[in-house]
């Protein structure tokens, strides 16, 4: 899953899709405001053991990952969601 516009929707969705037992990575495109909703939605991906959430920005209790990190973790995986 990478959150491009709606970072909180896409976290939403990607907790979601764990439901259904698939493994689910989390990319940020960019920094988010670590507010209490986003706590909320950030919980989420916790609870539904999200193996990988990153960012390809740095921001708060987010590990980053350049950009080859980033084109090869979409070459291994079956299909990516935008939101």
């Amino acid at each position: 899953m990478v959150a491009a516009s709606d970072t909180e929707e896409a976290m939403r969705v990607a907790a979601g899709l764990t439901i259904f037992g698939h493994k689910v990575g989390f990319l940020f495109t960019e920094a988010v405001d670590v507010t209490v909703r986003f706590q909320e939605c950030a919980e989420l991906l916790d609870l539904a053991d999200v193996d990988q959430v990153c960012s390809a920005v740095p921001f708060e209790g987010c590990d980053v990952v350049s950009a080859k990190q980033i084109s090869q973790m979409i070459a291994d995986c079956d299909f990516s969601l935008i939101i």
